[in-house]
Protein backbone atom coordinates (compact mmCIF):
# COMPACT_ATOMS: atom_id res chain seq x y z
CA UNK A 1 0.00 0.00 0.00
CA UNK A 2 0.79 3.45 -0.14
CA UNK A 3 0.09 7.02 0.84
CA UNK A 4 -3.66 7.73 -0.46
CA UNK A 5 -4.06 11.11 -2.16
CA UNK A 6 -6.00 13.76 -0.77
CA UNK A 7 -8.01 13.36 -3.12
CA UNK A 8 -8.94 9.88 -1.79
CA UNK A 9 -8.87 10.57 1.69
CA UNK A 10 -11.84 13.08 0.77
CA UNK A 11 -13.68 10.36 -1.14
CA UNK A 12 -12.32 8.22 2.08
CA UNK A 13 -14.00 11.12 4.50
CA UNK A 14 -16.45 12.42 2.44
CA UNK A 15 -15.78 15.54 2.11
CA UNK A 16 -12.91 17.77 2.06
CA UNK A 17 -12.42 20.06 4.74
CA UNK A 18 -9.56 21.55 7.38
CA UNK A 19 -9.63 19.13 10.07
CA UNK A 20 -8.80 16.48 7.19
CA UNK A 21 -6.51 18.23 6.04
CA UNK A 22 -4.51 19.23 9.12
CA UNK A 23 -4.57 15.23 9.97
CA UNK A 24 -3.53 14.52 6.55
CA UNK A 25 -0.82 16.92 6.80
CA UNK A 26 0.94 15.57 10.50
CA UNK A 27 0.49 12.64 9.11
CA UNK A 28 2.86 13.00 5.77
CA UNK A 29 5.01 14.96 8.54
CA UNK A 30 5.22 11.90 10.53
CA UNK A 31 6.46 9.79 7.92
CA UNK A 32 9.10 12.32 6.48
CA UNK A 33 10.60 13.25 10.00
CA UNK A 34 10.28 9.54 10.93
CA UNK A 35 11.66 7.84 7.77
CA UNK A 36 8.80 5.65 7.36
CA UNK A 37 6.58 4.10 4.86
CA UNK A 38 2.80 3.78 5.07
CA UNK A 39 1.74 1.69 7.92
CA UNK A 40 4.79 1.44 9.93
CA UNK A 41 3.73 3.82 12.44
CA UNK A 42 1.80 3.68 15.60
CA UNK A 43 -0.35 7.06 16.55
CA UNK A 44 -2.00 7.85 19.47
CA UNK A 45 -4.22 10.93 19.19
CA UNK A 46 -5.28 13.20 22.02
CA UNK A 47 -8.63 15.51 20.74
CA UNK A 48 -11.88 16.08 21.49
CA UNK A 49 -14.34 12.94 21.02
CA UNK A 50 -16.41 14.75 18.26
CA UNK A 51 -16.63 16.30 14.87
CA UNK A 52 -15.33 18.49 13.25
CA UNK A 53 -11.87 17.60 15.71
CA UNK A 54 -12.10 13.70 14.86
CA UNK A 55 -12.04 14.64 11.01
CA UNK A 56 -8.44 14.68 11.94
CA UNK A 57 -8.38 10.95 12.45
CA UNK A 58 -9.19 10.25 8.57
CA UNK A 59 -6.66 12.24 7.62
CA UNK A 60 -4.04 10.62 9.48
CA UNK A 61 -5.57 7.09 8.49
CA UNK A 62 -5.29 8.01 4.78
CA UNK A 63 -1.61 9.67 5.07
CA UNK A 64 0.09 7.07 7.34
CA UNK A 65 -1.96 3.49 7.23
CA UNK A 66 -2.36 4.09 10.71
CA UNK A 67 -6.65 2.53 11.32
CA UNK A 68 -8.28 1.52 14.47
CA UNK A 69 -9.05 -1.95 13.18
CA UNK A 70 -5.16 -2.63 13.07
CA UNK A 71 -4.60 -1.14 16.67
CA UNK A 72 -2.05 1.10 15.48
CA UNK A 73 -4.23 4.29 15.56
CA UNK A 74 -5.50 5.21 19.14
CA UNK A 75 -7.74 7.76 20.68
CA UNK A 76 -7.61 9.67 23.81
CA UNK A 77 -9.71 11.76 24.71
CA UNK A 78 -8.71 15.71 25.54
CA UNK A 79 -9.76 19.06 25.31
CA UNK A 80 -9.83 21.72 22.57
CA UNK A 81 -6.54 23.34 23.90
CA UNK A 82 -4.72 20.04 24.44
CA UNK A 83 -5.15 18.33 20.81
CA UNK A 84 -1.63 16.55 19.81
CA UNK A 85 -0.81 13.94 17.83
CA UNK A 86 2.05 11.42 18.80
CA UNK A 87 4.18 9.40 16.07
CA UNK A 88 6.23 6.28 16.98
CA UNK A 89 7.94 3.68 14.24
CA UNK A 90 6.94 0.19 15.17
CA UNK A 91 10.79 -0.80 14.81
CA UNK A 92 12.18 1.79 17.14
CA UNK A 93 11.75 3.68 20.09
CA UNK A 94 12.10 7.14 17.75
CA UNK A 95 8.87 9.48 18.04
CA UNK A 96 7.66 12.66 16.81
CA UNK A 97 5.10 14.64 19.00
CA UNK A 98 2.89 17.20 16.81
CA UNK A 99 0.98 19.55 19.59
CA UNK A 100 -1.89 21.80 18.24
CA UNK A 101 -1.67 25.42 18.45
CA UNK A 102 -3.81 26.60 20.90
CA UNK A 103 -5.40 29.35 18.80
CA UNK A 104 -5.92 26.77 15.76
CA UNK A 105 -9.32 25.36 16.17
CA UNK A 106 -10.81 29.00 16.66
CA UNK A 107 -8.56 29.76 13.41
CA UNK A 108 -10.25 26.56 11.38
CA UNK A 109 -14.08 27.71 12.76
CA UNK A 110 -13.26 31.05 11.86
CA UNK A 111 -12.26 29.92 7.91
CA UNK A 112 -15.27 27.57 7.45
CA UNK A 113 -17.47 30.87 8.70
CA UNK A 114 -15.50 33.24 6.37
CA UNK A 115 -14.79 30.79 3.64
CA UNK A 116 -16.85 28.07 3.03
CA UNK A 117 -15.34 24.44 4.12
CA UNK A 118 -13.66 23.59 0.90
CA UNK A 119 -11.82 26.71 0.75
CA UNK A 120 -11.15 26.93 4.26
CA UNK A 121 -9.53 23.20 3.82
CA UNK A 122 -7.36 24.72 0.99
CA UNK A 123 -6.21 27.45 3.18
CA UNK A 124 -5.38 25.03 5.29
CA UNK A 125 -3.05 22.58 2.79
CA UNK A 126 -1.34 26.10 1.63
CA UNK A 127 -0.56 27.80 5.60
CA UNK A 128 2.95 26.79 7.02
CA UNK A 129 2.91 23.65 8.86
CA UNK A 130 4.32 25.20 11.79
CA UNK A 131 1.95 27.70 11.75
CA UNK A 132 -0.47 24.93 13.00
CA UNK A 133 1.32 22.54 15.21
CA UNK A 134 4.54 22.76 17.55
CA UNK A 135 6.46 19.72 16.39
CA UNK A 136 9.23 17.89 19.17
CA UNK A 137 11.39 15.01 18.68
CA UNK A 138 12.31 12.01 21.21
Amino acid sequence: MQVLTIEEATRLHGHLGPWLVLGYRVGLRALEVLGAKYSELDCTAYLPLKTPYSCALDGIQAATGCTMGKLNLKVIESRENDIQFVFKRKDDTKKVSFKLKEDVPALLRELIVDLGIEEAAKKVHQMDFHDLVVESHD
